[in-house]
């Protein structure tokens, strides 16, 4: 929830410009940002705003002013959940009435607000509301795409999904690490591109010792008391029944709480989402 990296200023607060959306076959365009980052023009509530699609985000997610704009102001509803290195957050629920995406209105959608200012981003747009939508995300056109016939091919992963009374949700799949070790993995877009997290839990299972890794220390964006340990490594390769990534670059992360978590880019360059039926169909 609330992934780290889609709030990293150091990415984010660079211009952005984002093409207007035209309909065309229910496609919208995609700003790639050169860290991965995937940026979509949505409408809430009849305001514009510019938005991570994140798949690792778990809830919608609307920033400083942008959220401010939004009516209610106050909500005795509220979601206490853990970000992925197990920092503990609770925050107050909302429904949008309206908010539309490449053309299709979601109605009574469940959001969080955070008062935090990013230049050039609204917030986050996470996968709930496309649960009954299909939808394609193309790396290579920069476009997000619902289409108009039923998704099919024939390198299909099976997913799994996490939600919290149907107000979240979060999609993971299994991989292999070294050929060896079948582990569950969130699937997060907000990571940007080739980002491999690992618990520190599976060094010891990996041979690998913490003493012989880079260890890098960041603050919590959300609370500068919080420190987040990361150990910087590799590991031979990180697999699945379609495509293998050898001698990647990964990072451990104490306090994990996922055996992993990856960037979708990996997986290939135009990938369909079918939540309901639990699947991703990797189509390039």
């Amino acid at each position: 929830m609330f992934n780290q990296s889609f709030i990293k200023k150091s990415v984010l607060t660079a211009s952005v410009f984002l093409y207007s959306s035209v309909i065309l076959a229910q496609k919208t365009p995609l700003n790639i940002l050169p860290s991965g980052h995937l940026l979509v023009q949505a409408e809430v509530e009849g305001k514009k705003g510019n938005f991570i699609f994140d798949t690792g985000g778990g809830i919608n997610l609307f920033l400083g002013n942008f959220s401010k704009n939004l009516a209610p102001k106050e909500s005795y509803n509220f979601l206490t959940a853990f970000r992925a290195t197990g920092e503990k957050m609770t925050v107050p629920l909302f429904k949008s009435k309206e908010v539309i995406v490449n053309g299709k209105k979601f109605k009574d959608t469940w959001y969080a607000t955070h008062d935090m200012e990013i230049k050039g981003i609204d917030g986050l747009l996470s996968l709930p509301m496309f649960y009954d939508t299909e939808f394609i995300i193309d790396f290579t056109n920069k476009e997000l795409i619902f289409p108009k016939e039923k998704l099919s091919g024939n390198k299909v992963l099976d997913i799994q999904l996490s939600t919290n009374a149907d107000q979240s949700l979060d999609i993971s799949t299994y991989v292999l690490l070294n050929n060896t070790y079948r582990i569950n993995v969130l699937l997060d877009s907000g990571a940007g591109n080739d980002s491999f997290w690992l618990s520190d839990r599976l060094m010891g299972t990996l041979g690998i010792k913490k003493e012989s890794l880079q260890l890098i220390e960041k603050k919590s964006e959300f609370d500068p008391a919080i420190i987040n340990k990361f150990y910087k490594g590799s590991v031979d390769a990180v697999s699945n029944s379609f495509v293998k990534v050898d001698k990647p670059n990964v990072l451990f992360v104490e306090g994990l709480i996922y055996e992993g978590k990856t960037s979708i880019n990996w997986l290939g360059k135009k990938l369909g989402f079918n939540l309901k039926e639990k699947k991703i169909y990797i189509l390039d």
